[in-house]
């Protein structure tokens, strides 16, 4: 499962040429048609670089390219189903290799370094999330990274004595149902700090809560409001009859409703960037903003390459050929314009999102207003 920490780690490995071999290949469900895949890789990989208005005729080389097939034979019969991408530079020693949880457009990139947009992708669409199930006496916990759940830590409540049966029966009946309503607020708020302190230190995940139709709504209550910004969903189920492969089964599509309310609301808010202000959108604008470190969210194509330029000396991203607007160096091809927008705005701690079709390519929410004429001069 990808994290951004590996998202940073690749981003880190940069060569003094353009010799990182970046491939997106699907592999196939049925284990049969395996045979094909490294005619599918071959092909992918001769199209890299070929784009008429990309950085020119740069390839794999024999040693790479060896490289991926030996990968995609060691692994391709665990990834069936998956995407898998592969990153490989003989000059840096690379040779990664992961199985995405989900599907992603296919793709072969040789540049500097390795090409990280579908990934994100991947990881908006396919978060890791946590899962608590619990009822007024247990509760489990999970942890689900693509088709893998793992149990995190489990709590069970407090029981009430059976020395609080003795006495006159409504009295003691009445006592015995407070303590037990007590007790399970004390085992919720329990379970919450345990929560709390499993998901915290890492990436912030989304949080689903399953349980009785009662419990869920009196678990969400006591959750500490960090928590209760992650919830986004809930699933109806005896928690004495689930195991860790029906959680993952029933929390799956309250996951996938929210991905998909997600960015519906990323789209609408692609579509309300009129240009102007902190708005902005198109290629020649959104390269401007990223040059200057003004990107607080950049909205990107989910698919697709647009080859573009960027300086060697100051990086300032450019349409178009020619030198540089900044500082007039040169301007050297890119293969994905888009690519190096995002890493940008990663780099200067904005956030990058995928939609199918953002306005004018690509769109984005500043932080400042861009200085005067920057988005004529690009």
């Amino acid at each position: 499962m990808i994290s951004c920490a590996e998202v940073d780690k690749l981003l880190s490995a940069s060569a003094s040429e353009p010799a990182v071999l970046s491939l997106y290949v699907h592999v196939p469900v049925d284990p049969a048609a395996l045979r094909g895949l490294p005619v599918r890789a071959g092909e992918l990989l001769a199209a890299a670089g070929r784009h008429p208005d990309g950085p020119g005729a740069i390839g794999a080389g024999d040693a790479d390219r060896r490289a991926v097939r030996d990968l995609l034979d060691q692994n391709a019969r665990g990834w069936l189903g998956h995407t898998a991408a592969i990153f490989v530079c003989g000059e840096l020693g690379l040779a990664d290799a992961i199985a995405l949880p989900c599907q992603v457009p296919e793709r072969a990139v040789v540049w500097t370094r390795p090409h990280v947009r579908p990934l994100l992708v991947a990881m908006q669409r396919c978060p890791a999330y946590h899962v608590a199930v619990v009822d007024r006496r247990n509760a489990w916990m999970f942890k689900v990274t693509g088709e893998r759940i793992d149990t995190i830590a489990q709590a069970a409540a407090e029981s009430v004595r059976s020395s609080g049966f003795g006495g006159w029966y409504g009295l003691e009946a009445h006592r015995i149902h407070e303590r037990v309503i007590e007790l399970a607020r004390r085992h919720y708020r329990e379970t919450a700090a345990l929560l709390e302190q499993a998901m915290g230190g890492g990436e912030p995940q989304p949080l689903v809560v399953g349980g009785r139709e009662e419990s869920i709504p009196q678990f969400v209550a006591v959750l500490p409001a960090g928590l209760r910004d992650r919830f986004v969903g809930s699933f109806v189920a005896d928690a004495h009859t689930l195991t860790p492969a029906r959680v993952r089964e029933l929390a799956a599509p309250v996951i996938g409703h929210w991905v998909a309310a997600r960015e519906q609301r990323l789209a609408a808010q692609a579509g309300d960037l009129t240009p102007g202000g902190l708005s902005v959108a198109g290629l020649h604008e959104c390269a401007a903003a990223a040059s200057q470190h003004a990107v607080q969210l950049l909205i990107v194509p989910d698919d697709g390459l647009v080859p573009g330029f960027s300086c060697v000396r100051c990086g300032t991203l450019a349409v178009s050929a020619g030198d540089c607007p900044g500082c007039g160096a040169a301007l050297c091809a890119v293969p994905d314009l888009i690519e190096e927008m995002a890493v940008k705005t990663l780099s200067d701690g904005g956030q990058v999102a995928a939609v199918s079709d953002p306005p004018g390519g690509v769109a984005a929410r500043l932080r400042f207003p861009l200085a005067a004429g920057e988005q004529s001069r690009r």
